[in-house]
């Protein structure tokens, strides 16, 4: 089953290459994209030859990129688009996004990472963004964006039965539980199994000098959320992302189910044996990734691609170093956490005429096939990669920076389930041996299903009480409560009436959602 995984994927690869280099040169060499562009390249659908002028903010990922380079060149020519961007490093985007809606100053794109997000919803409500499902109708003009969507990620984005945003689309298979496993052989230790494990394994690391510089200075887990600290993988874990119902048939939130109260026990035993940063609540994600990526911290969870990248930088001091993927067994499950298939919409201005609405729409659709995808990902061929003698994309060294994951960012992205587990500066060995390692995650991970479903009462409710529901998370982990205080705490919020109510609007939403 692995083998035959991995020939497919080389075979798309293949079969990518082919349509490229079948193609005419504009899509194959960024020097004659200028010379030798189809109608359809240069107008881009919308009938004009002058490019499309679009500002767009959108999350940053890496380093701020170079919009005249080789890259961002080619692909402006062949959208036949001029992109205005505010990239805005991505631990920092919720704050931006806030900030943005509350000043109503828009771009005419908007990147929303969660289309649930209240304060989202609210300006939804109060005119502040197009519906797009007016102009997509039947998706007989939009077969692309239909097509090689995501399986549910136009019903993700549905809001009351209405398209504000256009969805993102991404793997399910995504976050992966990385370790240092040079620590590891440093300690005499074998990779944790579950979740017992890994928390042991994290006091170690902390407390017996696995880097052996006879300092104590590393740390165990850091996390890549703000807030609490508790990723979706550990939720997963614990059964926290499992539907639970309240005595009236409510489908209790993940935030108040039993689930999270476990998970939150589990993070005290960490806290209390040191495996957590003593500061982590305070940490942003920007700074949890420095410090895992410099060789700081024995535990991160990021997309699984970037182990590789993670182990790449960490040499650069501790040329040993070696990052794993481990998963994990918890009480309730794997901590395997799967994505919606849907990071997100793009929002698009309701200061935008509806012609250029129109355009911005023709821009996205253009954009959404496998071909394009192609370009987005290996850039070009003779400028951005070579094929080897198996039709395996070889990455140029130098201009590989060129392509990293800003280049994703700008368009919904033909939906695919093996690209986050996939670094392309790699060698083929070792993708072929990370896909072979969790292709088996989407039957078993777990969806947190309230990225999606909505609630009006929830989202008029919640805001008051989500700034002292996470103090006391993190009062309960620090040992400030005691778990027998959060409990009580978390019952009584679920005894609320508008809460309970909260419950029954997402039951009815979930069952619209399974059965629609």
């Amino acid at each position: 089953m692995k083998n035959s995984l991995i020939k497919q994927f080389l075979m798309v690869l293949l079969a990518f290459g082919l349509l490229v280099g079948c193609s005419d040169d504009s899509e194959t060499s960024s020097d004659s994209s200028s010379e030798d562009t189809t109608d359809n390249e240069s107008d881009n659908g919308s009938g004009s030859e002058e490019p499309l002028e679009i500002s767009m903010i959108l999350p940053l990922f890496e380093e701020v990129p170079d919009m005249n380079n080789e890259f961002w060149t080619a692909f402006q020519e062949k959208t036949n688009t001029k992109l205005d961007i505010e990239w805005v490093p991505s631990g920092d985007f919720d704050t931006k996004f806030e900030l943005v809606l509350s000043s109503g100053d828009l771009p005419d794109v908007l990147w929303a990472p969660n289309v649930n997000s209240p304060n989202l919803i609210k300006a939804i409500n109060n005119g502040a963004f197009w519906e797009v499902g007016q102009f997509l109708g039947d998706f007989s003009d939009y077969p692309n964006l239909k097509e090689n969507a995501s399986p549910n990620a136009w019903k993700v984005v549905n809001l009351d039965g209405e398209t504000y945003g256009i969805p993102r689309n991404r793997p399910s298979v995504d976050q992966g539980i990385k370790i240092r496993k040079d620590w590891l052989d440093n300690l005499g230790l074998e990779e944790p199994t579950t979740l017992d494990e890994f928390a042991d394994t994290l006091e170690a690391m902390v407390k017996e000098d696995p880097d052996g510089n006879g300092k104590d200075d590393t740390l165990g887990h850091v996390h890549s959320y703000g807030g609490t600290g508790i990723h979706n993988a550990f939720l997963a874990g614990f059964g926290a992302l499992d539907p639970s119902y309240d005595d009236d048939g409510g489908l209790i939130h993940v935030n108040l189910s039993d689930g999270y109260i476990d998970t939150v026990e589990y993070f005290r035993d960490l806290y209390e044996r040191d495996a957590l940063p003593d500061e982590f609540a305070t940490m942003s994600q920007t700074q949890t990734q420095e410090l895992f990526e410099s060789g700081r911290a024995g535990a991160y969870i990021r997309n699984i691609w970037r182990a590789w990248m993670f182990e790449e930088s960490i040499k650069k001091t501790e040329p040993e170093a070696e990052v794993t993927i481990v998963e994990l067994e918890g009480p309730a499950g794997p901590a395997i956490q799967l994505e919606s298939g849907v990071y997100g919409a793009f929002m698009l201005s309701k200061e935008l005429s509806e012609e250029k609405v129109k355009q911005i729409l023709d821009y996205f659709e253009f954009t959404n096939t496998e071909e394009f995808f192609e370009f987005i990902f290996f850039g070009e061929e003779g400028v951005h990669h070579e094929e080897d003698e198996n039709g395996y994309k070889v990455m140029n060294e130098e201009l590989a920076v060129q392509i990293g994951t800003s280049a994703q960012q700008p368009v919904p992205l033909t939906y695919n389930d093996w690209w986050k587990s996939f670094d392309k500066n790699a060698p083929q060995e070792y993708n072929e041996q990370v896909l072979a390692d969790t292709e088996h995650y989407s039957e078993v991970g777990k969806v947190n299903i309230f990225s999606f479903l909505h609630s009006d009462t929830w989202v008029d409710a919640w805001p008051r009480y989500q700034n002292e529901w996470e103090s006391r998370v993190v009062e309960a982990i620090v040992g400030d409560i005691s778990m027998e205080e959060f409990e009580e705490y978390i019952h009584n919020l679920r005894n609320k009436e508008e809460i309970k109510k909260a419950f029954q609007e997402f039951n009815e939403a979930y069952e619209a959602f399974e059965n629609s």
